[in-house]
């Protein structure tokens, strides 16, 4: 596995599809800063069911969006239920990461919890209340929606920071093409649900 590794991951979009043509510029003048390996991670709550799209998609919309944005594993534990997942992993490159499901890469273990197997380093994506790496295993601190958390780790040594979005930061024309197509799906399936002249809730 590189080192050393730069980890950026975000948490809490709650299907908030606007939000992600800005975030995507923002990460990538973040990845612009480092030479080295950059991971890109989601820790989950990428989905609301209350929010039409994740509704109408299983929980599948905002995911597809991170895949378009690079992406390499998000935790869908408690959004995706077994069909949703079946749907879209065939359809998207970001690693589905849940408690049955890990990431490996060589020696590198990403999961949604805490796990036996040997790895030189293991990413847990549940959040809690500290970043902190705890005998080979680097446990991520919960940060609110349009943040960034950003760890660099160098075998046994960590540094990590939580950066807010710039409120300043433009929008990436190529996600906001890709939000627009989720959001059509989503509506293509929301008209599929409803009954004749009945109307979307959005």
């Amino acid at each position: 596995m590189e080192t050393p590794l730069v980890i950026l991951y975000t948490y809490g979009i709650g299907g908030d599809l606007d939000l992600l043509p800005r975030l995507y510029t923002f990460l990538r003048t973040l990845r612009a800063e480092h030479t080295s390996r950059v991971l890109l991670l989601d820790a989950g709550d990428s989905c609301d069911p209350d929010v039409w799209h994740c509704d109408v998609t299983g929980g599948r919309s905002t995911l597809i969006v991170l895949d378009a944005m690079g992406y390499d594993a998000a935790n869908v534990e408690g959004i995706l239920d077994d069909e949703s997942r079946a749907k879209l992993v065939e359809q998207v490159r970001v690693e589905l990461v849940d408690a049955a499901h890990i990431w490996r890469d060589e020696d590198l273990l990403v999961t949604n919890t805490a796990s036996d197997e040997a790895s030189a380093l293991q990413i847990v994506l549940s959040v809690g209340e500290t970043t902190r790496f705890d005998n080979g295993t680097l446990y991520l601190k919960q940060i609110a929606k349009g943040q960034v958390g950003i760890v660099h780790w160098d075998a046994a040594l960590i540094t990590s920071d939580v950066l807010a979005m710039p409120p300043d930061t433009q929008s990436d024309g190529t996600i906001a093409g890709a939000v627009d197509f989720v959001v059509g799906e989503a509506r293509y399936y929301a008209r599929k649900r409803q009954p004749k002249n009945g109307a979307i809730s959005e």
